[in-house]
């Protein structure tokens, strides 16, 4: 069920320049999907009482491939994966016992016939499908499974993303519950139509990469928006007041979620002795690990408001200060002499790319609002 996987020069270098394109992103997903099988493994070798549910999963997997492969590639099954791996590694709390309902799912998107032995429950997730809300236990057939199927929300040209307030989510991350469904149809189709104009890779790269939208509870000061590394296909974000707003998160998601891949495959930082270093859009210091994180981000708004900025007053402003901002971020990484070889070559090259950027002209007004933005951001967060 798994395989090795790697990864071209000509791709690598193509993510550290902040793309990398459909191929590229096709290879991280798959990566991905084998960890989460091997994370899967490990829960049936440590509890073999789940072997059965693991078999159906299996045998789901021969029948209808591509199927199951939207199982798999669900955020829920990552982020449940990991957790309960590595519960059962140190000897915690785990419930292997869940490996039925990603079973279960694997089962009904095959059209298998077949039968689960289901933990008792009073609801739980069936991913990539819906929510089972009344009590379920011991052994189901699949086929007499009731649940709400998880809202959608089809954006155009064959592409659509779960809307999904899917189990297991961290409670640090807001999950909104009470969504108007149509208000966020609304809003993300529009988000997603300006990708598609004005950004097209981006848009062609997201849709490959995420698959899961999580609602979060609007933040005082905006958009609020994440990425979380075991649920590797989810970018979780509450709704922004305008298309904009939204594209430019998406943008900004993608970012993340392409390097959580990426850190899979290749070890970019060296061990972390407790550093923290000033990053130029977050009031408290960062971890090595953390500043990557968002220097690739940022990387990729830097290249979102370049393209976007005749379209927008504001955009001049916004490409000149994080252009600067990513570059002064890949000087901090590279002499902090924690990268690696393969963590130098793929900072230089996102160094590359915005020192070309810093050469491009900006009108002298929003050169000097970027200026006194990014000074006035040193000055409040090395205060604290």
């Amino acid at each position: 069920m798994t395989r090795p996987h790697s990864l071209t020069v000509a791709d690598f270098a193509a993510l550290a320049r902040g793309g990398g394109g459909v191929g590229a992103v096709r290879a991280l997903v798959a990566a991905r999907r084998s960890r989460t099988l091997l994370l899967l493994r490990f829960v049936v070798g440590a509890d073999p009482s789940v072997r059965r549910a693991f078999e159906v999963l299996v045998e789901a997997q021969r029948t209808a491939p591509v199927e199951v492969r939207r199982v798999l590639d669900h955020p829920a099954v990552s982020a449940w994966a990991t957790r309960t791996a590595v519960a059962l590694s140190r000897g915690g709390v785990a419930r292997p016992a869940e490996l039925a309902h990603v079973a279960a799912a694997a089962a009904l998107r095959a059209g298998l016939d077949a039968e689960v032995d289901f933990p008792p429950s009073a609801g739980f997730s069936l991913p990539s499908l819906g929510y089972v809300d009344r009590p379920v236990r011991g052994t189901v057939p699949v086929d007499r499974l009731e649940w709400t199927p998880t809202p959608e929300i089809a954006v155009g040209g064959g592409v659509v993303f779960a809307l999904d307030r899917w189990s297991g989510v961290p409670d640090a991350l807001l999950v909104d519950h009470r969504i108007d469904l149509a208000r966020w149809r609304e809003g993300i189709t529009a988000g997603w139509e300006l990708l598609v104009r004005r950004h097209p890779a981006v848009a062609e790269e997201f849709r490959e990469a995420v698959a899961v939208l999580t609602p979060l509870r609007s933040a005082a000061g905006g958009m609020s928006s994440a990425t979380q590394a075991d649920a590797f296909g989810c970018v979780f974000l509450s709704l922004g007041p305008d298309a904009r707003s939204v594209a430019v998160t998406l943008a900004h998601e993608l970012q993340h979620t392409k390097l959580v891949a990426l850190m899979d495959l290749f070890p970019l930082l060296r061990p972390d002795p407790g550093q923290r270093f000033y990053a130029p859009w977050r009031d408290d210091p960062r971890p090595l690990g953390g500043l990557l994180h968002g220097t690739y981000a940022h990387l990729g708004v830097a290249g979102f408001w370049r393209r976007e900025r005749d379209h927008d007053e504001g955009g001049h402003v916004e490409f000149a200060r994080w252009r600067t901002a990513a570059l002064e971020a890949t000087a901090t990484m590279l002499g902090s002499g924690r990268l690696t070889a393969v963590g130098r070559d793929f900072v230089t090259g996102m160094a590359e790319v915005l020192a070309g950027w810093a050469d491009e002209p900006v009108p002298a007004a929003a050169l000097e609002r970027a200026r006194a933005l990014a000074d006035e951001h040193r000055r409040l967060a090395t205060a604290r």
